[in-house]
């Protein structure tokens, strides 16, 4: 390949035959395996058509490497970091683009402790890439490409699950809902959960087969089919929605009304601080509505660089025990190190559960923001460059550099920053009504365009 695919803190991301192929995921799975000291390394993918061959590419580089690759199949990316935890692995590898659109795939490093790797030690294993510093292919072609053993990681996931909500109060409430799992990786493992919590279920594109019939990003604009669903039928609570590795959840009301994904993780922080009044950390492009969590139970709130390992980061450092990103990232480190929509998805049930509310009833009680989500292609510019330019022009301003350019006023907040995942620069902004959010995020894409 000419071109290589993207390559930060968030993992490896690429376009299948273009930027990334099965003799790229040898070399890196060789490279990481002999960082982690070989062992047994977990193998879990999304439903990607291209992931099982990239699965053996992994495996054969492990091989090589002198570890042992243990796969556990389709499995979300919490169930895999659950695993390797769980295994007592070396690490791990996830074959999954997250919610990026065919053809992409990817590739995330999970440390042996159960979270994904951090920057400087994604950085580590790529500049030994870069370096070369891994055998010639006809040296790895040497190795063959099947894993040593297979092992079902679903059931060990969900039990960790089990152990942390109120099952049977749950189960009394007779609930039910509608799922969409885009026919991702959550499929292999939220029918058993919400079997085991006798929550009844109906829904939308939940097969195993990579088929992503809309945009794989969870938003409310691309989830006409399970508002469709909600609409016909009065009987449900709610609606969840998966992006393709699990990793994140979005919800849907019971009616089909919208629901920001920002949503998720203040439903499961009012759960999680009902119990544990911890602090918590979250990114600078998560919305405000986690501050008026935070106030509420009387709790700090720790704001990171984006990237999911920022956040675990920052959980880490100040000791929080709760976290996750507007996304709809929860990251509740009882079950997992990583954010974990099969997590989100059973706090949310225990609150349904407790409150006896329907989950639009349930997000009403929380001020609505709006969020403004937009972009700039990276051809021709400098990200580092440009947001150095733009830091002058807002001198005045209030601003956090944590992560790019971030102005905060009293009504709102405006964020510019390079993505981690695809070759773009988000501009993110936020107010109390939709025209200030977009007047904001104008106002920054206008200044861009003339620095």
């Amino acid at each position: 390949m000419d071109k290589l695919p993207i390559m930060s803190v968030s993992g490896i991301r690429g376009k299948y035959g273009e930027t990334l192929d099965e003799t790229f995921v040898s070399r890196i799975s060789f490279i990481q395996t002999r960082a982690s000291g070989g062992g047994n390394i977990v193998i879990g993918r999304d439903t990607r058509p291209t992931g099982k061959a990239l699965m053996r590419a992994a495996a054969r580089g492990i091989r090589a490497a002198g570890g042992t690759p243990v796969d556990i199949g389709i499995a979300p990316t919490p169930t895999t970091c659950v695993a390797v935890s769980a295994l007592d692995a070396s690490g791990g590898i996830i074959i999954t683009a997250s919610h990026n659109p065919l053809p992409y795939n990817g590739y995330k490093m999970v440390h042996k402790s159960g979270r994904l790797f951090r920057d400087e030690e994604c950085q580590d294993v790529y500049k030994k890439f870069f370096d070369g510093d891994y055998p010639g292919d006809d040296e790895l072609l040497k190795y063959i490409d099947e894993p040593a053993q297979t092992i079902d990681a679903a059931s060990i996931h969900i039990e960790r699950i089990l152990s942390c909500v109120d099952v049977g109060l749950i189960r009394s409430k007779n609930i039910s809902v509608a799922v969409d799992s885009i026919n991702g990786a959550a499929g292999a493992v939220f029918p058993m959960l919400l079997d085991k919590l006798s929550v009844r279920w109906r829904g939308v594109h939940n097969k195993l087969n990579g088929d992503f019939v809309h945009n794989p990003e969870p938003r409310p604009e691309h989830l006409g089919d399970l508002r469709q669903l909600l609409m016909s039928d009065g009987g449900f609570w709610g609606g969840f929605v998966f992006d393709p590795d699990a990793d994140r959840l979005a919800t849907m009301g019971e009616g089909g009304q919208e629901v920001s994904e920002e949503m998720t993780l203040a439903l499961a922080l009012q759960n999680i601080l009902a119990k544990d009044k911890t602090g918590v950390a979250t990114n600078l492009s998560t919305s405000m509505l986690i501050d008026d969590v935070a106030r509420l139970y009387g709790i700090s709130v720790v704001r990171t660089k984006i990237g999911e390992a920022n956040v675990v980061k920052g959980m880490e450092d100040n000791g929080c025990r709760a976290g996750g990103e507007g996304n709809g990232g929860v990251i509740f480190p009882r079950i997992s190190w990583c954010r974990d929509g099969l997590a989100g998805l059973a706090l949310i049930l225990e609150e349904m559960a407790k409150t006896g509310q329907k989950l639009y009833q349930l997000a009403s009680r929380w001020p609505h923001y709006h969020i403004v989500k937009d972009k700039i292609s990276c051809d021709g510019i400098n990200p580092a460059a440009l947001i150095e330019k733009l830091d002058q022009r807002f001198a005045g301003e209030n601003k956090d550099l944590t992560d790019g350019l971030k102005i905060i006023r009293d009504d709102g907040w405006v964020h510019l920053r390079a993505s981690n995942t695809e070759p773009i620069i988000r501009c993110y902004a936020e107010a109390k009504s939709p025209e200030a959010a977009r007047q904001l995020a104008d106002m920054m894409l206008f200044a861009a365009e003339k620095v």
